[in-house]
C-alpha cells in the first residue's frame, strides 16, 4: 500500500477581480502549504474489475457521492487526458482537513490523485503538464502539484512558485467554528453582487519574501496589517457575524491580524502558540464548538509517508 499526507493550503493575499468571458472570476493570490493533513491510501484493486477505482472514504457522506469526489474526479481525468490503459485502484481517503473552511482539502487530494497516477502509470508527465490538467477539477488544485508557497494568477491556473529556502517555518493556528461551512461559490456569488472590485497588487508582500523578512515582518502588527489581505472578508464578515466575533475575540486571546483564508469559514492567526496564547485561545474556542489546530506552514506538496514492499506495483517513489 502507498500512503500520501496532502497538505492544506491558506491564502496569504487573495484579491478577487472581475468576471471573465467565461464567467469565471480572475484573482491573484499568495498561496501557503501548512502542515494540515489528508491522507490517501493507494493499493491494487484485485476484485477482477482492473480498469476502474474503488474509493472508501472515513466519512460516510463522502464515501456515498464517491462520483462527485474530486479524487475520483481526477482519476477519470488523468486516463481521458493520457489515453493510457487505466490501473485498478483501490483508493480510500483519510479526511482531517476540515471541508468548505477555505483551506484546500479537497484540492489537495485531487492533486495528489494526479502526482501518483503520474508515476504509477510512468506517464512523466511535467510539473507543468499535471497544473494544466489540475485546472480541469478547480482552481485550487493547480497550487497543491507542487505547494509551498507560489503566486497563483489567472483562475488558478498560472502558478508561480517563490523560494520556501528564504523563509522559515512559521507557526500559526486555524480555527474553523463547527456550524458553519461556506460554499465556495456561493461565496464568490456573494462578492460578485455585494463589492466593489479592486485591483490590488501583492508587491508588498512579494517585496517581503524575496527579500527573505518575511518571518521578521508577519510578526510586525503594522507590517501585518499592511501585507495580509482577504478580499472575501468585505461580504462574509458581514453576512456571517460569527467571522467577526471570531476575528475579534482571537485579536484578544493575542493575534496580531486574524485572517479568513480562502473564503473559508476557518480563520488563521500568525503566532507561535505560547502558553498564554494556547490558554486565551482554547478559552475563547471551545472544543463544543470549534476546531481549533496548532500548526506550521510547510514548504511541500503531497508528502509519501509509507510503500509496503508486498505492493511492488506501487512501491515507486512519489516524488
Amino acid at each position: 500500500m502507498l500512503s500520501v499526507q496532502t497538505p492544506a493550503k491558506i491564502n496569504l493575499f487573495l484579491n478577487i477581480r472581475p468576471r471573465l468571458a467565461d464567467g469565471y472570476h480572475e484573482l491573484c493570490s499568495v498561496m501557503q502549504a501548512i502542515r494540515l493533513w489528508d491522507r490517501l491510501d493507494v493499493s491494487p484493486l484485485h476484485d477482477g474489475k482492473q480498469q476502474t477505482i474503488k474509493f472508501s472514504c472515513n466519512i460516510p457522506e463522502l464515501e456515498y457521492r464517491a462520483k462527485d469526489n474530486l479524487v475520483v474526479k481526477a482519476y477519470r481525468l488523468f486516463w481521458d487526458e493520457t489515453q493510457l490503459p487505466p490501473l485498478g485502484l483501490k483508493v480510500h481517503l483519510q479526511k482531517e482537513i476540515p471541508m468548505q473552511a477555505g483551506l484546500g482539502g479537497g484540492s489537495s487530494d485531487a492533486a495528489a490523485m494526479l502526482i501518483i497516477l503520474n508515476h504509477l502509470s510512468h506517464a512523466k508527465l511535467s510539473p507543468d503538464a499535471l497544473r494544466s490538467m489540475a485546472t480541469k477539477l478547480g482552481s485550487d488544485v493547480p497550487f497543491f502539484i507542487s505547494g509551498g508557497l507560489a503566486l497563483v494568477s489567472g483562475k488558478g491556473e498560472v502558478v508561480e512558485p517563490l523560494p520556501t529556502s528564504m523563509v522559515e517555518e512559521m507557526g500559526l493556528v486555524v480555527i474553523k467554528p463547527r456550524n458553519l461551512n461556506i460554499d465556495t461559490g456561493m461565496a464568490y456569488h456573494r462578492f460578485a453582487s455585494g463589492a466593489r472590485y479592486e485591483t490590488r497588487s501583492p508587491e508588498h508582500i512579494l517585496m517581503a519574501l524575496k527579500d527573505g523578512k518575511q518571518k521578521r515582518r508577519l510578526r510586525d502588527e503594522v507590517d501585518l496589517e499592511s501585507y495580509l489581505l482577504n478580499d472575501f472578508e468585505k461580504v462574509l464578515f458581514p453576512e456571517y457575524p460569527l467571522l467577526g466575533q471570531m476575528a475579534r475575540k482571537m485579536r484578544e486571546a493575542g493575534i496580531r491580524r486574524p485572517l479568513l483564508t480562502g473564503s473559508g469559514s476557518a480563520m488563521i492567526g500568525f503566532t507561535e502558540g505560547g502558553h498564554t496564547v494556547r490558554k486565551a485561545i482554547n478559552e475563547a474556542f471551545p472544543a463544543s464548538g470549534f476546531d481549533v489546530f496548532w500548526t506550521r506552514t510547510y514548504a511541500g506538496g503531497p508528502m509519501q509517508t509509507t510503500a509496503s514492499p508486498a505492493s511492488s506495483e506501487l512501491s515507486e517513489a512519489l516524488l
